[in-house]
């Protein structure tokens, strides 16, 4: 359950339980109205503020703030507060991945307590939103923010300017946020429709698997979590076991088919896949916080060679292995499979240790080292 909170005001209302809101704006003067006087009373109050703004505005949304009666040189030191532009926040390596972005502010917000902040106050101009074309995973991205933010005592702003976005776009975001403002007036919105509980409960797996590991989580805490009944959870899972097998076989749960699918999407020589691979692996490690591989967390952690997990992860792990021996088989190299076991040694290795020092350089290492290897293999 979340503490106490001190009052958030915005618009000149309490905002009370919602932490997710749609801002609808239009145009710049318009946004610092609403949402300068909110910053203010984050700053004063001992809150962070973050903020995300076009990368052309960064500079003037810095000397509106300092008009607005921030001191922004001792903010910004202290971090109190920070201004990020989307580019570097929503689009790293020019392109959006929701399930990336999740991770990514779950790690800002987490940031605020280890700083001495018990508030976050982000601000997101979602502007960048309306230049992407294909842009598919909004409206999801949204929404699991939106889940994200119930546990949470921070409050997430997504700023939307009504002169760029369609009403398509606008109608189908404000409908996954708790509450919107709308001419100036703060809205509670009915929200998304709930998930189904089979849904709930992997989510809840999903983030208290990664966060405490399988053997320290115990039904009722997933229960809890995931807001059903007890019975609700049996009837699903009839035992813990079966939910973590679920969990393993869930997309939530399946980082490489991120990385496969960029792979995919790239084309050209197979070594260079094999290198990209490595470098897939670090930005995956990168934006999940370095929270590891869920197959090798729990391989470490369930030892009972009958438990039914241990097949999922078996099977998991061949998976990669087989991906890799393709595109050594694609690339001319004799012995495939030989050389695929042993980047996928690599592999492993570098994620453990990439999560002990909390740095992708160890996968950059087992990337050059694959790369080695391969220059000195036979080929056809």
């Amino acid at each position: 359950m979340r503490t106490a909170a001190p009052t958030v005001r915005l618009a000149g209302e309490e905002l009370g339980d919602h932490r997710h809101v749609c801002a609808l704006v239009e145009g710049p003067e318009e946004a610092d109205q609403l949402l300068i006087p909110f910053i203010v009373e984050g700053l004063e109050q001992g809150d962070r503020a973050f903020h995300v703004v076009d990368p052309d505005a960064r500079e003037a949304q810095l000397e509106r703030l300092s008009a607005g009666g921030i001191d922004v040189p001792p903010a910004i030191a202290s971090r109190q507060l920070e201004v990020q532009t989307w580019a570097d926040f929503y689009l790293r390596n020019g392109r959006f991945d929701g399930r990336a972005q999740i991770a990514r502010i779950r790690n800002m917000l987490g940031e605020g307590p280890t700083l001495g902040f018990p508030m976050t106050r982000a601000i997101g101009n979602m502007g960048w939103a309306a230049r992407e074309t294909g842009l598919s995973d909004l409206v999801g991205y949204e929404s699991r923010l939106g889940t994200l933010l119930r546990r949470a005592p921070d409050v997430v702003i997504c700023m939307y300017d009504l002169n760029l976005h369609s009403a398509r776009t606008i109608a189908d975001i404000m409908g996954v946020h708790s509450a919107a403002i709308v001419g100036g007036v703060l809205r509670a919105m009915a929200g998304p429709a709930e998930l189904p509980a089979r849904e709930r409960l992997l989510a809840a797996a999903s983030e208290l698997f990664q966060e405490s590991g399988v053997q320290a989580t115990g039904v009722d805490s997933i229960i809890k979590e995931a807001g059903v009944a007890k019975a609700t959870f049996y009837r699903h899972f009839p035992s813990k076991d079966d939910l973590v097998v679920a969990w393993l076989r869930d997309s939530r749960t399946r980082w490489f088919d991120g990385v496969r699918a960029r792979l995919e999407t790239q084309g050209g020589d197979p070594v260079e896949k094999i290198r990209s691979f490595f470098d897939g692996v670090a930005e995956w490690l990168d934006d999940g916080d370095y929270r590891g591989c869920p197959y090798l967390n729990t391989a470490s952690e369930i030892t009972e060679p009958t438990h039914p997990a241990q097949p999922v992860i078996r099977e998991y792990l061949q998976e990669i292995e087989d991906y890799l021996a393709s595109l050594i088989a694609a690339a001319g190299y004799r012995d495939s499979r030989a050389l695929a076991a042993v980047l996928q040694t690599l592999t492993a290795g570098s994620i453990s240790l990439a999560v002990a020092r909390r740095s992708g350089a160890a996968v950059v290492s087992a990337r050059d080292a694959a790369m080695s290897l391969l220059a000195g293999a036979e080929r056809d």
